[in-house]
């Protein structure tokens, strides 16, 4: 029973993939990647399929995911309940998203999704450091708030999109909803062990807009904000530039950020420089950097929250489009590097370790 609400996802997704002749809906074109990503002791990967397809007045997208994570779990030395061991995870996901044109330039956007196992290796780590700590504490005050976890969550979404220059300028406004069961943090003190939220709500709403600006320029801005269970409302934005220059280059600038209080920031930037070398076929370089504050710390004496990370990335990557078929593929190296753990974070050394990890992305896809 472990992972089966892990296959009904994988058989629901699979069936609905595998339905092209349905008379329900026609298909439209459909997109299969898979993205591999590694480190000395973590290994990540992920297939992805996404169909997109007509049904009447509605254009509707369907997409899959499956995920595994490969961990080689090691504890501090000075972790003396702690044991090396080899974890081996599996996540999947189903999404769902439709829209129909209710007027003239003005469609209805909805969408609802659901994910079964956990969501980044980062929980993963934790929930093993935490099992073994915690879940054999017998007749210690509290022992009995240890749970194993079962990660999922579900999702929906709501909302308008707006053409108000025909043809160039686009603004939309979504609101989601989300419930996730998480893997939960931990504290042990004098009045014994005490348990974090399973269940965490989320409400979250963005505003966005995209502009051609020029025949040369086009933009797209979006605002956001969310609220968490137990945390202040996070705000964030992102700013995207797409630069024609001439026939064969275009540049795709990004600058983005968000805050949270108390002591939250983020801010990040991106440039991609694409060569088209021939009619279907384009070669490019991409870099981003990352840099943020760490998590916040709520935590009276011991606490998980992750320290400032800064992040750089570089890649060089092809594109090919046919008449029928297109590619993608992509590689970068990417480091990480933290701050610091303190006192109350030394046992999670090795999680928030320097890494520097290689990316590789291939991607099909097929307009029917």
């Amino acid at each position: 029973m472990k992972h089966f609400f892990l296959q009904v996802l994988l058989i629901a997704g699979l069936a609905l993939a595998s339905g092209r002749s349905a008379r329900a809906f026609d298909y439209v074109s459909w997109d299969g990647g898979l993205e591999w990503v590694d480190s000395d002791d973590i290994t990540l990967t992920q297939f992805s399929w996404v169909g997109d397809f007509e049904s009447g007045k509605w254009d509707s997208s369907v997409s899959v995911a499956y995920g595994t994570y490969d961990i080689d779990y090691e504890p501090v030395p000075f972790d003396f309940n702690g044991e090396s061991v080899v974890l081996d995870e599996r996540i999947a996901s189903f999404q769902f998203n439709t829209e129909k044109q209710i007027s003239e330039g003005t469609w209805l956007i909805m969408g609802a999704g659901l994910y079964d196992g956990f969501t980044n290796y980062r929980a993963l780590w934790l929930d093993e450091y935490y099992r073994q700590q915690y879940s054999e504490l017998f007749g210690f005050p509290g022992a009995e708030n240890y749970v194993e976890a079962d990660p999922k969550g579900v999702n929906g979404t709501a909302g308008v999109r707006w053409e108000y220059r025909p043809g160039t300028g686009i603004a939309q406004f979504s609101i989601s909803r989300l419930r996730d069961d998480v893997s939960p943090g931990y504290e042990i003190d004098f009045d014994g062990l005490r348990r974090g939220e399973l269940t965490l709500a989320t409400t979250a709403a963005s505003v966005s807009t995209e502009n051609v600006i020029t025949k040369h320029l086009r933009s797209y801005a979006e605002l956001r904000a969310s609220k968490t269970t137990d945390r202040s409302t996070r705000y964030g934005g992102d700013i995207f530039l797409y630069v024609a220059h001439g026939e064969k280059w275009v540049t795709r600038w990004n600058l983005g950020g968000s805050i949270e209080d108390p002591e939250f920031e983020a801010y990040y930037g991106g440039l991609s420089l694409e060569y088209k070398a021939q009619d279907s076929l384009f070669f490019f370089v991409d870099g981003r950097y990352y840099n943020d504050t760490g998590e916040i710390e709520n935590a009276l004496l011991f606490t998980s929250a992750a320290p400032g990370l800064t992040s750089e990335r570089l890649g060089v990557g092809m594109r090919w489009i046919g008449d029928v078929w297109s590619a993608r593929l992509y590689f970068a190296p990417l480091g990480n590097e933290y701050e610091p753990t303190q006192e109350n974070t030394d046992f999670f050394q090795n999680l928030y370790s320097d890494r520097d990890w290689s990316i590789f992305q291939v991607a099909f896809s097929r307009t029917l």
